[in-house]
């Protein structure tokens, strides 16, 4: 496998930074945050929520880009 050949199931444009993104578990809805490293890799990743709806998890999302969480370090 090269070097720059990813591994795991972050989306690729997902690098270098931290994102966030809802999901759908159930009948309940979540907030998937983390930090992906230059070569692909997740790192302190969290899962937020439940939130009742779509709505509430997007506006969770909103805020994180304002206030993001403090990082592990």
């Amino acid at each position: 496998m090269s070097e720059k050949e990813r591994v795991g199931i972050t989306p690729k444009s997902w690098t270098g930074q931290r994102h966030h993104g809802v999901l759908h578990l159930g009948k309940r809805w979540y907030v998937l945050s983390a930090d992906i490293d230059d070569s692909g890799t997740a790192r302190g990743v969290r899962l937020d929520g439940p939130y009742d709806d779509h709505a509430t998890a997007e506006a969770q999302v909103e805020q994180l880009h304002i206030e993001p969480f403090p990082s592990e370090d």
